[in-house]
């Protein structure tokens, strides 16, 4: 079921008939910009927590799985408010480029609220986008602590 094409079908689906915005307004770029920046950060979070997996602290697979589904719950609602690519790779560069310039302390607010944030934004989504992005994080996760 990992890569069955109506997986993807449903994910189209769900994501909505949001047409690519070329041109976004400021509400909506300040909006992905946000989402941006919480995805790199819970992106960087994963990745601590995998290196630790790895130096043999047991027992970090349900976190990183946890943050993981709150980044794509980021991604999920900027897509169904219409963020595409080409943007969506920029803006995701950029905000991993501000990551590593900001303070600890910033990124340490910056990580609580957006995983306050992706918290609420998996409890609004509905069972079957809950079950998706789960399925999605439970492989990238895999993925990331293979060697």
């Amino acid at each position: 079921m990992r890569n069955h094409p109506l997986v993807a079908l449903a994910l189209a689906g769900l994501c909505g008939a949001a047409a690519a915005q070329s041109d976004p307004s400021p509400a909506d770029l300040a909006r992905w910009q946000q989402a941006s920046a919480c995805v790199a950060v819970l992106k960087a979070d994963v990745l601590a927590l995998r290196d630790r997996s790895w130096a043999g602290t047991p027992g970090l697979k349900p976190e990183m799985k946890r943050l993981t589904e709150q980044g794509f719950a980021f991604i999920g609602t900027a897509y169904k408010q219409g963020l595409r690519e080409p943007l969506a790779d920029r803006l995701l560069e950029e905000a991993e480029a501000a990551h590593k310039r900001a303070s600890a302390e910033s990124l340490r607010t910056l990580s609580q609220n957006c995983r306050a944030d992706g918290a609420r934004l998996l409890k609004q989504a509905n069972v079957l986008e809950r079950l998706l992005v789960g399925n999605r994080a439970e492989a990238r996760v895999d993925k990331l602590l293979a060697r």
